[in-house]
């Protein structure tokens, strides 16, 4: 098992990319709940939404606790992909999110809520820049290992005479 260290360590650089980024914006007393819509196969323009709910909708759940925050994932292919967002004043607007990236869903929803960007904390921004970095030396050392693992494999192949057919 891992020990505490490095994974409070991993768990601040993810912290750190919660708190800081685009979407860490705190949003008025008025908005009371958000609901996203979306296929949870993303033929059709369903890739933005599915990737808001994935970057961007932990960073607004942390600045906005007391928002009901609800997400629909239907197992159809197709149909519409919305976000909807409701006022204390029973008024709703609804996001038309299919067939957008999802930089513009939620530049859309900090302009129609008029929420409040959070600035990006000095520390925050080098633990993330340090997570990501790790993050990405084992993405390579993982892909290094595999093709290591794939030349093996091809040269005991070759070794034991066995001929590809494809």
């Amino acid at each position: 098992m891992v020990g505490a260290v490095p994974r409070m360590r991993a768990l601040r650089g993810r912290l750190a990319l919660v708190r800081n980024g685009l979407g860490a914006a705190v949003m008025p007393p008025e908005v009371k709940r958000l609901a996203l819509t979306y296929s949870a196969k993303f033929n059709d323009g369903h890739m933005g939404p599915r990737k808001f709910w994935r970057v961007f909708l932990p960073r607004l759940k942390y600045h906005n606790p007391d928002v009901q925050m609800d997400v629909t994932r239907r197992s159809t292919i197709g149909g519409p992909a919305t976000l909807e967002i409701e006022f204390a004043s029973d008024k709703k607007a609804v996001i038309d999110c299919q067939h957008k990236h999802e930089n513009e869903i939620v530049k859309a929803l900090i302009d129609l809520t008029r929420a409040k960007q959070i600035p990006i904390n000095e520390r925050d921004s080098v633990l993330a820049n340090e997570h990501l970095l790790e993050e990405a030396r084992l993405f390579r050392a993982k892909a290094a290992k595999m093709a290591k693992r794939a030349a093996k494999k091809e040269e005991e192949r070759i070794a034991s005479g066995v001929v590809s057919t494809a």
